[in-house]
This record gives C-alpha cells, structure tokens and sequence, in this order.
C-alpha cells in the first residue's frame, strides 16, 4: 500500500514490554505497508518530546489505548494522550481502540463503550496463550486498517464512520445495551466454567486412580463443550456489537 494507516500507541512506560511485544505481532502489517506505527520511543534526541507526541496523535489514523493500571494512573497517558485521542474520535478523525493489557476497572471511562481488544475484552496478561491474544489484537487492527484505507482510497476523509456516543452496526442503543448485558452474563459463566476447567485438569494431572482420572476425563470433555459453547456465543455477539 502506498498510503500506509498511521498507528498510534498510547502506552505508560511500565508495560513497555507488552507494548513491545503488540509491535511484534503488527510487524507483518507494517512490512506489507498496510500501517506504519509510532510510539514515543520513536523520539529523536534533542527533539522536543511534547510536541512529537502531539504532531503523531494528531495524524494517527488509528490510536491504541494500552489500557492498565498504569495507563489509568498517569496523568499524560489518560489527560492528554487519551482525552485527545476521544476528542479526534467523536470528530471522526482517527478511530480509537482499547487494547486491555492487563486486568484493571476501565468502566465508566470516556473510552469505556468502544469495542476494546482482545476477543471479548479480555485482558492480555489473563490468556493462557498470550501469542494467541496479540493474533487476536492483529487480527482485529487489520480489520480497522484496512477499512481506513478503503476509505482513503475513495477520497473519504473519515476514518470513523460512527460517533463513540451513537449505536453502531446497524443496531439501536437499546439494542446495544441488552447485548452488552448478556454478554456480561455470558462473560461471567465463561470465567466460571474456565476456573472449573482448570481445577479438573489439575486434579487430573495429580490423580493416580484409574477410575477417578476417567471420571475426571469425562468431566473435563462436558466442561470443554460447554467453554466452546460459551466462546462462540461471545464471538457472536461481539460480532453483532462491531
């Protein structure tokens, strides 16, 4: 692509490595042309650091929100960087995306109804495989990416086609609310059934009884189908939710 999408990444300094390790997984983009990312590390020295950040949020396409603790904490990330971010976003300048990094209370936030990443907003840290999280934020900025680009390509200056206060995808707030709820819901018994899950390959890994490890086995393959069960109803309303 000759017109590669402008990534932003809005980050704190503690979850660099994280932040590093999304990089990664968005290098095959970059390499394509699909985007071309920048974070303040990017900085050159002796340049003024303030007004690099300001001219890159500024034209970034795309902003990631790397949502934690830490991003919460700080005044920069959350006053500036993010607060500008929103203000470009319910312009329709630039697309926001939260990537949750780590397990942190981000309700209520001005960001807190964007469709967040990874699949069902579940932490990064939190995955048992977190290459399978970061394939799934990839996933999911490609999508973004190349929609903004379609739009350049057709002389469409907005990269957000719907306002962060609106319904989107074709569905009403009322709509969006009641799926919200029972993906909460839905949410809920995932994280339950997963604890099960874990609890009883466990007690499998330790058991020595041939009878008691079978009953386990059968346990764990109900609690698998259910797991499955549960993902694919999550995916499906996040799909609605898009």
């Amino acid at each position: 692509m000759s017109n590669p999408v402008k990534v932003f990444f809005s980050y704190s300094h503690k979850d660099e490595t994280l932040r590093d390790e999304l990089a990664t997984h968005l290098s095959t983009m970059k390499r394509q042309g699909v985007i071309e990312a920048w974070h303040d590390r990017a900085i050159i020295a002796g340049s003024n650091w303030a007004d690099a950040i300001d001219d890159n949020l500024n034209i970034a396409d795309i902003v990631l929100l790397l949502v934690s603790a830490n991003f919460l904490a700080s005044d920069y990330c959350y006053d500036k960087e993010m607060m500008r971010a929103m203000e470009r976003h319910e312009h329709k300048e630039a697309r926001v995306i939260p990537i949750i990094l780590k397990p942190v209370d981000w309700n209520d936030t001005p960001f807190s109804k964007l469709q967040a990443l990874p699949k069902n907003a579940k932490p990064v840290t939190t995955w048992a495989n977190q290459d399978e999280a970061f394939l799934d934020i990839a996933t999911g900025i490609r999508r973004v990416a190349e929609e903004i680009a379609k739009s350049k390509a057709s002389g469409s200056s907005v990269v957000n086609t719907t306002p962060v206060t609106t319904s989107q995808g074709g569905i009403t707030d009322r709509q969006r609310r009641r799926l919200e709820q029972e993906r909460d819901s839905l949410q809920q018994q995932y994280d339950t059934v997963s604890n099960k899950l874990d609890r009883l390959r466990q007690a499998y890994s330790i058991e020595t009884d041939v009878t008691t490890k079978f009953k386990l086995e059968s346990q764990i393959k109900e609690a698998q189908a259910e797991q499955d069960k549960l993902d694919d109803q999550l995916e499906e309303i996040e799909q609605k939710l898009l």
